[in-house]
């Protein structure tokens, strides 16, 4: 059982890149600014507590000690959490994008941009402090990928605390 659940978070991990990737505005054309409504923080800590986590995981399987498994229980309760923030907004973006399709340029919705502006020296496209909804490259994330890595997230949590119980084992 802690194998399956060990591919289970990595097809989770993989989905989740793509959609970093995304999000980050990889593909887009060379000077293009990123906009995105999400914090970087939070594009930061969200994967990289479930990168801390899967490498709990990992010593858990090679180990067997419990504790770890509910270590990796706990780190994935915060990693979902994160993510809940990160789904929460890109729905409400998604609601403001859709109402903003047939609506007057003047009540298309703006957002906060997160893009750090460039610093001295640093050759970088400027970034708009304020951008409309529909220039977010998070707009871009496919539904499908956004429900798989969460249905995978949520299959992947009740597994290690099925481990972490002792169930299969």
């Amino acid at each position: 059982m802690a194998s399956a659940t060990f591919v289970i978070w990595l097809l989770t991990a993989l989905i989740g890149a793509y959609m970093s990737g995304v999000a980050m505005g990889l593909g887009r054309p060379v000077g293009d600014p990123a906009n995105t409504h999400w914090p970087t923080w939070l594009m930061f800590v969200h994967p990289t507590a479930a990168f801390v986590g899967l490498t709990v995981w990992i010593f858990f399987m090679a180990d067997g000690d419990r504790l770890l498994a509910w270590i990796a229980f706990a780190d994935l309760v915060l990693v979902a959490a994160l993510g809940d923030v990160l789904l929460v907004t890109w729905l409400k973006d998604r609601r403001a994008e859709k109402r903003a399709e047939g609506a007057d340029v003047r009540e298309v919705k703006m957002v906060k941009n997160y893009v750090p502006r460039p610093q001295q020296g640093v050759v970088q496209a400027p970034a708009p402090e304020m951008v409309p909804v529909t220039a977010l490259e998070e707009r871009r994330i496919p539904t499908i990928a956004v429900a798989s890595h969460g249905l995978l997230a949520v299959v992947t949590m009740a597994m290690v605390l099925l481990c972490a119980l002792g169930v299969g084992s």
